[in-house]
Parts: C-alpha cells; structure tokens; sequence
C-alpha cells in the first residue's frame, strides 16, 4: 500500500510576521496623510526631579552621540551600552547611561547611522560633503513606538519612557480622534520642552477650484493678485529684540546670566517667526482653497535680501514661494526672466518702465493699470500658456467683482495683513 503524506503548514515565525506587519503599515500609510504636531510640555507642572531627569536626558543624547561618531563601526554598536566615555577637558571619564531607554539608544544610533548613507549618497553623486562632526549639545531624541516609548493619557498627558511623572502637554486637543499615532520626538528649544507627534489620517481628495490667478511679488505691495487684490504684510524687528540683544552682549561669554539672556533672545525670535509662519499659512491655504492653478514668478530673492534686507526679512516672501510650490493643487513657475513688468497685458507692447512709476501706460492701447496688477495678469497669461497653449486672455473686473468683497473680508481678517482692492490705476483703494 502506499502511503500519502500531507504536508502541514508551518506557523510563520516571529520575525516574519514583523515583516509582514510592516509591509502592510507601510502600504496602509502611503495611502494616508502625515501630519505633525508639535506639542508643548507645561514646565509649571514639572517637579524638580522630572526637570533635573529631562536635562540629564539630553545630557546623556550627547555623549551617547559623540560616542557613536567615535567607533570604527558604527553599524555593529550595541544599543544596550549602559555606560559610555566621555573626554573631560585632557582626559576621558566612563559615564553611565542612566535614564537613556534601550529604544531611545537605537533610535539614536539608526538616525546617525542613516545621516552618515546620507552623505554617502551626496558623495557617490559628486558633491563635496565633510563628516559628521561631534555636538555639544543634542536638542532632539527619537521615541520611535507608541505606546513603548510614550503614550498618551486622559487627553492631557504624555508619559515618556523613564519618566516616572505624567507629563502636562498643552495642544493634544488639536489632534483628530481617528488619527493613527506613530513615532514621536522630544525637543528641547531654549529652555523648554516640546514633543512632535506623526500622526497619519484618511487623505481626503476634493476636486480642486476651477479658477486660476498669477500673482506678482515685490517689496511695496507683498503679494498682488492678477483677479485685482493687493495684500500687504509685515513684522518688523521690534525694540523688544534690539534690547535683548544689548543684553546679551553685556553679558560674560557662556556665564549663567548668559544663558538665560540668550534664551530670553531665543523665545522673542521664535514667536516673531512663529507670526510669520502663521500669516505664510493662512495666506497659502486661502490660495490653495479658492484657486486651481497658481501661476508666479521665479523671483531672486537672494538679490531682493542684498537690496532691501530688512524688508525681505520682515515678510519672508521666499517662505511664501516655498510654500505655494508644496500646497496648491497647480503650481505653474513663470521664467525669471519674462518680461512681466514691462509687458502691457492687453496688446502684449513690451516698454521699459522704471521703479518710481507705480502706473503702466501703454502707447500702443492706451491701457492705464496699476504696474502689479498688470504685472500679475501678464504672469497668469504666461502660466496658462505653459499649461496649455491658448491665446492671449482678458481678465476684466466684472469676473471677479463678486467675490471681491468676501476675499478682502476674509484677508483682512488675518492678523498683521492688509488686503485692498485695485480699483483705480496706480491706487489702492480699501474695500471692507
């Protein structure tokens, strides 16, 4: 008699069906949206020994860092290490790793690990690349896996891996109920502590706005849009920043009073850009909500920081370019060197026009239109072209008169922004 034998399936291993669970995160998370959040922890519910616990954690990031950067082979390091030498003026001292997590030490070691291909990669292509060189202090560590390394509390609090004390974070209302929470970072800017949250969502895809605009950049009027609306925008250096300034010279190099003033410095830029970054975005999102395809020019703004610094750095315009290149649906780049300005956007005669005249007339047509607003129609002409080819296009007022006053309502309600409407040649009149 012959025998059948039947072969039993075998139960994957452990390691297998980690692979397999990444793959199939990893295809569920091509198909989501990533956001990042950045939330900050409230120092006055720290006790001192949390406080002292998240300084001596940072502490350790670097010398486990600069550690790393000294071994042969930094692919084969250890990630359990409990102790690491450290050079102390002419001599080296072992320092032991007390509140640095296993996971926190190999997030360290594969972040470092992929900088140093990185730079491989940058060499391999040509470039001229240094080496990683050795910090002084580290301002971010990896915690790579919810709900090991941290996890949230109650709506209110984050617990972090080695920290005994629920830690009060403000902004955790902001994220999304169905959010599917992924690795973090905890940072630690002048003097404060901040944890950033990925955070991955079901992308949404709302067709897009059927209109189009071309926008012109310059130093009087920020942005002027080609349907007839001028903003204008600004956030000076305030005397609160020269006189921090003042201070820090006057303090002795590295001292504690140092210390504190540069932090003092610190925090005043970082709500300045923090302005800044608010106004770029609602800027760019009422863009990216009300138009399809964004037309602009390449402007060099490097040459506009040489002429006029202290304007450029008031407005940040390049951030704004950044930006409309990420966020609208389509982006279309006019070449630098189309003659926007100098073009009339009705007959398409090209004259020279000097900084001082704010109003382009031109001798062939008669056109009489304010010089960023015809520049800004002749931009969307040249991005529609490139888009599609067709010929030339007359925008008028009564297509966009409309809408025009919703526009202004909404623009001048952002703070730090003027919107006005160009309703006069070579003048802008307010309208809400």
């Amino acid at each position: 008699m012959s025998q059948v034998i039947t072969a039993v399936p075998t139960a994957p291993s452990k390691n297998q069906t980690i692979k397999a669970t990444l793959k199939a995160t990893k295809a569920r998370r091509t198909q989501q949206r990533c956001r990042v959040f950045e939330l900050k922890l409230d120092r006055s519910h720290l006790n001192q020994h949390t406080h002292v616990q998240l300084q001596r954690l940072f502490l350790e990031a670097k010398w486990l860092y600069n550690h790393i950067l000294s071994q042969p082979n930094v692919c084969g390091m250890d990630y359990k290490l409990a102790a690491v030498q450290v050079k102390v003026k002419d001599s080296f001292e072992l320092r032991e790793l007390r509140h640095l997590s296993s996971h926190m030490k190999q997030s360290l070691i594969r972040r470092t690990i992929d900088n140093i291909k990185g730079l491989a990669r940058l060499k391999a292509k040509g470039h001229a690349i240094g080496r990683l060189n050795y910090k002084s202090e580290v301002k971010s560590i990896p915690l790579k896996q919810y709900g090991n390394t941290y996890r949230i509390l109650n709506g209110k609090y984050i617990k972090i891996q080695g920290i005994a004390q629920h830690l009060w974070v403000n902004g955790l209302a902001q994220i999304p109920a169905d959010s599917e929470l992924a690795n973090a970072t905890l940072i630690q800017r002048h003097g404060d502590y901040f944890v950033a949250i990925t955070t991955y969502q079901a992308r949404k895809h709302p067709p897009p706005p059927s209109k189009t605009v071309g926008i012109d950049f310059g130093i009087k009027t920020q942005l002027t849009l080609s349907d007839g609306i001028a903003i204008q925008y600004a956030i000076p250096i305030s005397t609160k920043l020269r006189r921090l300034h003042q201070q820090l010279s006057r303090c002795q190099y590295r001292s504690q009073n140092w210390y504190k003033a540069l932090h003092k410095l610190e925090k005043a830029y970082v709500k300045v850009n923090n302005i800044k970054k608010d106004v770029r975005n609602k800027l760019v999102h009422y863009l990216h909500t009300r138009y399809g395809v964004v037309c602009y020019q390449d402007e060099h703004v490097k040459a506009w920081q040489r002429l006029w610094g202290r304007k450029i750095l008031s407005t940040g315009i390049g951030g704004i370019i950044r930006t409309l290149e990420e966020k609208v649906h389509t982006p279309i780049q006019v070449d630098r060197w189309f003659p926007s300005t100098k073009t009339c956007s009705c007959c398409g005669n090209i004259r020279d026009i000097g900084l001082d005249e704010r109003v382009y007339v031109c001798p062939v047509c008669g056109l009489v239109m304010d010089r960023d607003h015809n520049s800004s129609v002749n931009i969307e002409n040249e991005g529609l072209t490139q888009l599609l080819p067709t010929g030339r296009r007359d925008v008028k007022p009564v297509e966009t008169e409309s809408s025009t006053v919703t526009s202004l309502e909404y623009l001048n309600g952002i703070p730090y922004v003027t919107a006005s409407s160009v309703s006069e040649a070579g003048s802008l009149t307010a309208s809400a």
